[in-house]
């Protein structure tokens, strides 16, 4: 018989991800943010709770480290199986597995109303003690971090929520390789200093201190979304930033017609000669310096490592550019702060088969990140 149980019951649970100090129930706001378990029973079911007005949420359900699940979540308060096995009806005992339940979808800003929430758990087993991991790491960055394209027809354009992967991602992969716990702060379109199409205000540093302040409206405030993060909560032994691509995306073609279209003046134009402007490059390479100082101020024993790479603009030039600004930017923190604890690390760009939907990097492109951020992070001691 399934007992229910809220997550507050539950000892030997992990719960993964940026959320409010309310377990119960559980808001789950980030990509890969969600529950672990190490169970042993022949049932599992959750009762959730979400909500959204364009931007469907979907969830992975993982199962020693193989996805079993992928599902978009109704409207409303619903109960889904999570598990369910034949193993106590036959009289056998049922071992022990590791299961995940975690955000697909990112914590998009663009829909006042997006939400999910745990609210219970029925089981007819038992919750077995869960170990502490090898390490632990945050990754910060745009649609790439958050799996946009990583699951679709290479063809599809669509935006819509179901083209987000949280397994076919770098991040995961990566975690998964050195057996990490990890968080991940990341939004789609977004970059250190503007967005894709120049918008000021869609740049991760300026939600970083807050637990999700990029979603607006009253339900997040109601919610405790828009308090600030308490950074004991998880501490990283790595931080890797993966931010740059939206940046300099502003100043492409595509980027100023996007802005047009939104009503948007984007006033982030290349020279004559077709470059970013000296002005501008010296204000990227200071906002960097500072998103830096301002990761280092909140994970003070952290390995910081900027990445970035993986998703070219239509100009070479211009992509060129920002890798100079980027790894001068960790240089320059270096050399001013004497924290030696702050790295470069340049990825492979993606193309051919490395693409999946949506122009975006798919399962090779994503695998090539993870093993230069793989041995990178194991260069470093870990």
């Amino acid at each position: 018989m399934l007992k229910e149980y809220k997550i507050s019951d539950i000892e030997n649970i992990k719960i993964h991800g940026r959320t409010t100090g309310k377990k119960d129930p559980l808001s789950l706001l980030w990509t890969a943010s969600g529950i672990e378990m190490n169970y042993k029973g022949s049932a599992l079911r959750i009762r959730y709770k979400a909500d959204y007005n364009v931007f469907e949420p979907w969830i992975s359900v993982i199962v020693n480290g193989v996805r079993y699940q992928k599902r978009p979540l109704e409207k409303g308060v619903h109960e889904i199986t999570i598990w369910n096995s034949t193993e106590t009806a036959a009289g056998m005992e049922a071992p022990v597995r590791n299961i995940r339940i975690i955000r697909d979808t990112p914590a998009m800003p663009g829909d006042q109303k997006t939400m999910i929430q745990i609210e219970a758990i029925f089981a007819d087993g038992t919750f077995e003690e869960i170990g502490e991991p090898a390490m632990r790491i945050e990754f910060i960055g745009d649609s790439i971090t958050s799996g946009e394209g990583g699951i679709g027809p290479h063809d599809e354009m669509d935006w819509n929520s179901s083209c987000f992967d949280v397994v076919d991602n770098y991040a995961y992969m990566t975690a998964s390789a050195l057996k990490a716990d990890y968080n991940v702060y990341s939004q789609s379109g977004w970059g250190f200093c503007w967005s894709w199409y120049g918008n000021p205000m869609e740049r991760m540093p300026l939600y970083y201190e807050q637990i999700c302040g990029i979603v607006p409206g009253d339900m997040a405030k109601d919610n405790g979304f828009h308090e600030k993060w308490d950074f004991n909560g998880f501490r990283p032994d790595v931080v890797v930033v993966n931010l740059g691509t939206n940046d300099v995306g502003a100043y492409t073609d595509n980027g100023h017609l996007n802005a047009e279209q939104m009503n948007f003046n984007n006033d982030h134009n290349r020279d004559e000669k077709g470059f970013i402007p000296a002005k501008d490059i010296e204000f990227l390479k200071k906002s960097a310096v500072n998103f830096i100082t301002l990761i280092r101020e909140k994970n003070p024993n952290a390995k910081i490592i900027w990445a970035y790479g993986m998703l070219g603009q239509e100009a070479e030039h211009i992509d060129q550019q920002m890798r100079e600004i980027l790894s001068g930017a960790v240089e320059e923190y270096v050399a001013k702060s004497g924290d030696t604890n702050a790295y470069y690390v340049q990825l492979q760009a993606t193309e051919g088969d490395g693409f999946g939907s949506r122009s975006h990097p798919g399962h090779k492109s994503h695998k090539n990140a993870s093993e230069r951020l793989v041995k990178k992070i194991k260069e470093l001691g870990f």
